[in-house]
C-alpha cells in the first residue's frame, strides 16, 4: 500500500470504530445531571442562537464558569436540533471523533510512527473513561476545549518546524478559544514545553555543541501563560460567586491532599482496568470520614516510585517521562486541591491527561516488545485484542448514559453510599410520576447525608404532588435552612406557604427567591400572584411588567388573573 494512503486508511478505520461505539447516542435522552442548567431548563439556551444569546453567552457566569464558546455551541445545537437530545449528543460524538483523528495526526507527524500513533489514538478514543465526556451533553465543554487544544498543538508543531509567526499567532488564538470553552486548558503553556522536549526535540543540544537555551523556549510561552493566568483568575471568581468552591472547614487541606493522591492512583488503575465506572464518586470525607492515612501514604509512595522510574529512563525512553509529567500536570486543576463540588474524582477529568499518558504507554509497550523480540504479528494481534476489548467495554459504558434512571442505577450498583445517585434517581422517578418511589429515594439520600438540601427540596416537591402539604412545607423549610442560597427551595417554600394560605410568609419567601435569582420568571410570576391575593395591586402590576418582558406566557397568565379573566 502506498505510504501516502496509509494515514487516510488508518483515519477511516478509527472513524469506523468510534462510530460503532458512539452512534448509539443518537437515541439517548437528556439526563437530570446538569443538563437542566445547560440546556433543558436554561431559558437563554432554549431561545437558540441569536444576538441576545450571544450577548448572554459572552457575559454569563452561569454554572459557576465563564465559558462563552461552550454556551454558543449549545445555542447552535438548539437552533439546529431543538429539543431532540440525539442531535446534541451526536455533535459531542463528532467533536470527540475529530479529536481522536487529530491526536493520530499529531503523533504521526511528530514521530513518523504510523502504527504506534494509530494505536494510541484508538486507545484514547475508545477508552471507557471517555464515555462521560462524550455521552453527557453538559460536558460539551470537555470535547470542545480538547479539540481546540489539539488544534493548538498542531499549530505549535507547524510553528516549531518553520518558526513562522502566523502559526504562533494561530496557536495563541486557539488557546484563547479553548479557554473560552473550558478553563482546564490553563496547563497548555506547560504542555507546549513538553511538546518541545518530546517528540519535537527542541530542548536537545544543537549540532554545533552546547545546549539550546531553555530560557528562549520559556519566553515563547509568556503570552500563553498570560492567557492561562487570566482565565484562572476569572474561573476562581466565577466559582466563588457561584459557591462552587467548598469551604476549608468542609474539606480540610489534609483530606484534599489525601484524596488527590488516592484519586491519581485510581485514575491509573482505571486506565489499565476500567471497571466499576460511574458518573459520581462520593468524596470520602462525606462518605466515610475521609481517606485512610495508610492509603494516602501508599499512593504517595507509588507515585514517587513511578516518577523516579520515568526519570531514570528519560534518556532511553523519553516518552515515559513526557507522558507521566503530562498526566500529572493536566490533573492538577481538577485533582481536588481546590475542592469544587463534592465528588472524589470524575472520569471526565482524564480526558486531557490521557492525551499524554496513553501515547507514553503505547511507546513504552512497543519498546518492551522490541526488547523481548516478540514477533510483530503477535504484538499486532495483542494490540488489536486490546482495542476491541476497550471498544466493547466503552460501548457498554456509553450505554449507561441512555437516560437518567439507567445512569443513576448504574452508579448505585458500582459505588457505595452514593447519596447523589439516590437524589438523581428520585428526581428521575418524579419525572415518570413514580412519586412514592421518589420519596423513598430521597429518604435514602438523607439517611446517607442528612445535610443534603437538594434531597429535602426534591422530597418536598414529591410530597406536595402526593397531597401531603404539611410534610412538603416542613421539607422546604429544612432545605432553605440547609442551603439558604437555593433559589429553587425558596420558590417551593413560597408556593407551599401560599397553598397553606400563609400569604405574608409566601411573599417573603418568594422575595428571597427573586433576590437570589434576579430575572427568574417563575419566581416573579409566583410573587405577582401572591401580591394579587394579598391585595397589593400596584406591586402585582409592577411584577407583571417584569414577567412579561422575561416570559410572555407567564406574563399572559398573570395578566389574566389581574383583569379577572
Amino acid at each position: 500500500m502506498p505510504w501516502g494512503r496509509r494515514p487516510l486508511v488508518i483515519a477511516a478505520g478509527l472513524a469506523a470504530l468510534l462510530a460503532a461505539v458512539y452512534a448509539q447516542v443518537g437515541g439517548f435522552a437528556f439526563v437530570n445531571v446538569d443538563d437542566q442548567q445547560y440546556v433543558t431548563q436554561n431559558r437563554h439556551v432554549l431561545r437558540g442562537l441569536g444576538w441576545d444569546g450571544v450577548a448572554w453567552a459572552l457575559g454569563s457566569l452561569h454554572a459557576a464558569n465563564w465559558h462563552p464558546l461552550t454556551w454558543l455551541s449549545h445555542l447552535l445545537d438548539v437552533s439546529l436540533f431543538g429539543a431532540w437530545a440525539g442531535g446534541h449528543h451526536l455533535v459531542s460524538a463528532a467533536l470527540h471523533l475529530a479529536s481522536t483523528l487529530l491526536l493520530f495526526h499529531l503523533l504521526h507527524r511528530t514521530t513518523g510512527a504510523a502504527g504506534r500513533s494509530a494505536l494510541a489514538a484508538a486507545l484514547f478514543g475508545l477508552h471507557p473513561l471517555r464515555a462521560e465526556s462524550v455521552a453527557w451533553v453538559s460536558e460539551r465543554k470537555d470535547v470542545l476545549s480538547t479539540l481546540l487544544l489539539l488544534l493548538l498543538l498542531v499549530a505549535w508543531v507547524r510553528y516549531a518546524e518553520g518558526r513562522r509567526r502566523g502559526w504562533y499567532l494561530a496557536a495563541l488564538g486557539l488557546l484563547a478559544l479553548g479557554l473560552m470553552a473550558k478553563p482546564m486548558l490553563v496547563t497548555a503553556p506547560a504542555l507546549l514545553l513538553l511538546l518541545d522536549a518530546w517528540p519535537l526535540g527542541r530542548t536537545a543540544p544543537p549540532e554545533a555543541g552546547g545546549r539550546r537555551p531553555l530560557v528562549r523556549l520559556a519566553l515563547e510561552k509568556i503570552p500563553f501563560a498570560a492567557l492561562a493566568a487570566a482565565s484562572a483568575a476569572v474561573t476562581l471568581y466565577a466559582q466563588a460567586r457561584g459557591q462552587a468552591v467548598n469551604a476549608l472547614a468542609e474539606v480540610s487541606l489534609g483530606q484534599r491532599v489525601a484524596n488527590a493522591l488516592a484519586s491519581t492512583v485510581r485514575y491509573l488503575g482505571d486506565t489499565l482496568w476500567p471497571s466499576g465506572l460511574a458518573y459520581f464518586y462520593p468524596h470520602p470525607v462525606l462518605a466515610h470520614g475521609g481517606t485512610p492515612a495508610w492509603q494516602a501514604v501508599l499512593s504517595a509512595a507509588l507515585l514517587l516510585a513511578l516518577t523516579a522510574a520515568a526519570w531514570r529512563l528519560r534518556a532511553r525512553q523519553p516518552w515515559l517521562l513526557w507522558g507521566w509529567v503530562w498526566f500529572l500536570v493536566t490533573l492538577l486543576p481538577v485533582i481536588g486541591l481546590l475542592q469544587v463540588g463534592v465528588q472524589a474524582r470524575a472520569d471526565r477529568y482524564t480526558y486531557v491527561p490521557h492525551l499524554g499518558l496513553v501515547p507514553a504507554l503505547v511507546w513504552g509497550a512497543a519498546a518492551a516488545a522490541e526488547r523481548l523480540r516478540l514477533p510483530r504479528a503477535l504484538a499486532a494481534a495483542g494490540a488489536v485484542a486490546v482495542v476491541l476489548a476497550l471498544a466493547v467495554a466503552s460501548w457498554q459504558q456509553v450505554g449507561t448514559w441512555r437516560d437518567s434512571v439507567t445512569l443513576h442505577q448504574r452508579a448505585l450498583a458500582v459505588t457505595e453510599r452514593n447519596w447523589n445517585a439516590w437524589v438523581g434517581l428520585g428526581d428521575a422517578y418524579q419525572g415518570q410520576g413514580r412519586l412514592e418511589e421518589a420519596v423513598a429515594c430521597d429518604l435514602e439520600a438523607i439517611r446517607l447525608y442528612p445535610g443534603l438540601a437538594q434531597a429535602w427540596n426534591d422530597m418536598g416537591v414529591a410530597q406536595a404532588r402526593l397531597g401531603r402539604p404539611q410534610e412538603a412545607l416542613a421539607s422546604f423549610q429544612r432545605a432553605t435552612r440547609l442551603q439558604p442560597a437555593s433559589g429553587d427551595a425558596w420558590v417551593n417554600l413560597g408556593t407551599a406557604y401560599g397553598a397553606a394560605g400563609r400569604l405574608p410568609e409566601a411573599a417573603a419567601a418568594l422575595q428571597e427567591a427573586v433576590r437570589l435569582r434576579p430575572g427568574d420568571p417563575v419566581a416573579l410570576e409566583s410573587l405577582g400572584v401572591t401580591w394579587f391575593f394579598l391585595g397589593d395591586r400596584p406591586r402585582a402590576e409592577a411584577t407583571l411588567r417584569e414577567v412579561r418582558s422575561l416570559d410572555p406566557a407567564g406574563g399572559a397568565r398573570l395578566e389574566r388573573l389581574l383583569v379577572g379573566r
